[in-house]
């Protein structure tokens, strides 16, 4: 029953995911049409296929049941509170870097309102400057969360934003097992990075306590172009290397005893909760620990275990309080990439299969190869198992990439091959290194700690600093950061997932279909490549107040900057995805800035920096642009592609109409502008005609013409 029970839970995990991409589309009701034909044509078929149908919708139920559960409590919540000012009683859940100096931006666990004890989340985006683990108490407004980042603060269990106002007090260190949590983990990683350098230790942190807090821009970049970014994310996979170790212990034939594997569940499921405690109880962690104690009930309740019906389990148990989870994009890569591994795993076993089959088949003069040969086969027998792992899970995750709008690399299977083999050990001699820091630290007269510490320590940056350099050496190659068009990159996964379908169907061989894929798959990727080379892509992010505007084309941006802190990381979190190693201008559109913006880049004009009634200009590549400062504003007026673009800031009121194609919409009003299309975050603003529909992005050729779009986007 462990693969009916495996449908249930991935119909249920399907049907959220419907419910969350399509929240507001016309979609559902004919998607939930084809799916009853679908179940209906699968108990048609009879015999065991009526209990997959049965499943099927049995869990569709579930979906449509938890998410119009979670419908009702946000909306219970938003009808309560948003649009008020009231005083909070909350603990800091975790905080990162605001846009002023002295504050924080902060997720907030609320414990009161108003004196009234709750329980949700919401995110403030610049706060007094607290540590997560703390209470604190004072005087927010709250307002319904961006509609351009809605489903991803959903998808963290934020169903409010806050604006800090006054009067904020310190109420000491919370007692709940998170903020526990979050103070173990700042402890081990200050244990872990001393004595290390900047780089190494900080990957190592990231890696082994998930403590992200210290890694460089530079070293994050690296490492996405090398297709080790889910290196520096503790998740699933580190979950499952450290409970893999447990498999690597002497068994012989225990291994057949009941018993056995029971006891071996156990110490598996307390590992994972080990790491969910020294990692601060992270959503990825917390997924796969989820998974490891399903499948460690399966073995004490049925058996062996199933790891995808255990997958399933988790996934269904992780949205049982909020439906949205299924749209984190952590969410879905964890998914992917263990069922890409699975497929690799199979994969390879196939492979090996095959090969012992015809060695069985040919004569062999010698009874026993040399041992030379032995270790050969043992260590080919290894790259062929990563080289299929790590074919597999890129394959795998590569569609929720693209479709994500995030950046991918070539270099991803060839990284998987070469230094992912180099986690294993750099988890467990770091893990090591921290804890008898840890050690060391509270038992000072004790030396031992100390003197045990240091060689696997060293251990631990010598393999970090091997990885780094990989890292930096192949993100400057070719081919490390591609981004391809979300509709465009869907249909050509759909029809490879098609041949790879027919192919497995009518029995065609490995050798041939393979070959095949890749080739068809190399086709259609680097015609895309062709098709974008000169194509810039314009899209508005941050706030619907304060909106910035972001010019990129293959790895360069041009960004036209205004806003606070939500602003900025949202400029920042946009080019990692589009894989943007180079900023070549910043265009600071502020008035009165409070700080200058700390985002890198080449060129900067800033214009506050500006004498009134003064202009400015740039050209950076195919983008040409005119900056006019007044007294109380400046107007920005931008080519590219032929188009006419521009966009305000403050107050400004030409003395005669200034015309253009496109309006980089913001909350100044247009007066004296003449404009055909408008690009915007929001339909709300007050000069904005009421049935207006916002697009935020906007794809030209650079000598003209029309080039695809997806999403919210204006085609042209």
């Amino acid at each position: 029953m462990r693969r009916p029970l495996c449908a249930f839970c991935l119909s249920a995990l399907g049907v959220l995911a419907l419910c969350s991409f399509l929240p507001q589309m016309g979609l559902l009701l004919p998607s939930a049409a084809i799916f009853v034909v679908f179940c209906l044509l699968v108990w048609w078929k009879g015999g065991a296929a009526r209990g997959y149908a049965v499943c099927l919708l049995l869990g569709a139920v579930l979906g449509v049941g938890i998410m119009k559960r979670t419908g009702a409590r946000l909306a219970k919540i938003q009808d309560a509170y948003a649009g008020r000012d009231v005083t909070l009683t909350a603990e800091v859940e975790s905080t990162g870097r605001a846009y002023t100096a002295g504050r924080v931006s902060a997720v907030l666990m609320v414990e009161k309102v108003d004196g009234e004890a709750v329980h949700f989340r919401v995110e403030c985006a610049s706060l007094p400057k607290c540590e997560a683990g703390g209470r604190i108490r004072g005087r927010f407004s709250l307002d319904v969360p961006d509609a351009t980042q809605r489903l991803d603060d959903y998808a963290d269990g934020i169903v409010l934003s806050a604006e800090y106002l006054s009067g904020m007090l310190r109420l000491g260190q919370s007692e709940s097992f998170r903020a526990r949590t979050a103070r173990l983990q700042a402890a081990l990683s200050r244990a872990l990075r001393k004595g290390m350098a900047e780089n190494t230790g900080g990957v190592l942190a990231a890696m082994v306590v998930g403590d992200r807090s210290h890694l460089t821009s530079t070293l994050r970049s690296a490492y996405r172009g090398a297709g080790l970014s889910h290196v520096l994310v503790v998740s699933g996979l580190h979950v499952t290397i450290f409970c893999g170790l447990l498999d690597a212990l002497p068994h012989k034939e225990r291994e057949r005893s009941r018993a056995y594997r029971r006891a071996r569940s156990l110490l598996r499921a307390g590992t994972a909760l080990l790491l969910v405690g020294i990692t601060g109880a992270t959503p990825s962690v917390l997924r796969a620990a989820v998974a490891v104690w399903v499948s460690s009930l399966g073995v004490w309740v049925g058996g062996p275990a199933d790891t995808l019906t255990s997958l399933g389990a988790a996934g269904v148990l992780m949205c049982l309080g909020n439906g949205y989870a299924v749209y984190d994009v952590g969410f879905e890569l964890s998914f992917a990439a263990v069922m890409g591994t699975l497929a690799g795993a199979e994969c390879a076993g196939r492979g090996r299969e095959r090969y012992y089959d015809r060695k069985k088949k040919r004569k062999s003069r010698r009874e026993k190869p040399p041992r030379a040969v032995l270790l050969f086969r043992r260590f080919a027998g290894g790259v062929w198992d990563s080289l299929c792992v790590s074919l597999c899970a890129s394959a795998a995750t590569f569609p929720v990439l693209v479709l994500r709008g995030m950046s991918t690399t070539v270099w991803a299977v060839a990284s998987g091959v070469a230094v992912l083999w180099l986690v294993g050990p750099m988890l467990s001699f770091g893990l090591g290194a921290a804890l008898l820091g840890l050690a060391a630290q509270n038992f000072e007269s004790l030396p031992l700690f100390e003197i045990l510490r240091r060689p696997i320590a060293f251990c631990a940056e010598g393999l970090a600093w091997l990885m780094n350099e990989w890292a930096f050496r192949v993100s400057v190659l070719p081919g490390a950061s591609l981004w391809f068009d979300g509709t465009y990159a869907a249909l050509v996964c759909l029809v490879l997932i098609l041949l790879c379908a027919m192919a497995m169907r009518r029995h065609i061989r490995f050798r041939v279909a393979l070959p095949t894929v890749i080739l068809l798959a190399a086709l259609a990727f680097g015609l895309e490549t062709a098709l974008s080379w000169n194509v810039v892509n314009i899209e508005l992010v941050g706030t619907r107040a304060s909106p910035a505007v972001i010019i990129t084309q293959r790895e360069k941006a041009v960004v036209l900057f205004r806003g606070g802190s939500t602003t900025r990381r949202a400029v920042e979190s946009q080019l990692e995805k589009r894989g943007v190693k180079m900023v070549e201008l910043l265009v600071d559109l502020r008035m009165q800035p409070e700080e200058p913006c700390r985002i890198e880049a080449q060129k900067r004009i800033e214009a506050a920096a500006l004498a009134e009634n003064t202009t400015r200009r740039a050209s950076c590549g195919g983008v040409d642009l005119e900056l006019f400062r007044t007294r109380q504003g400046c107007i920005l007026r931008m080519r590219v592609g032929g188009q006419r673009f521009i966009t305000l800031s403050g107050t400004v009121r030409p003395a005669k109409p200034i015309r253009a194609e496109w309006l980089l919409a913001s909350s100044a009003r247009p007066d004296n502008i003449r404009y055909t299309d408008c690009l915007t975050l929001s339909s709300k603003y007050r000069w904005m005609e009421e049935d207006a529909e916002p697009a935020s992005r906007l794809r030209l050729r650079l000598e003209g013409g029309s080039a695809f779009q997806s999403g919210q986007s204006m085609i042209k």
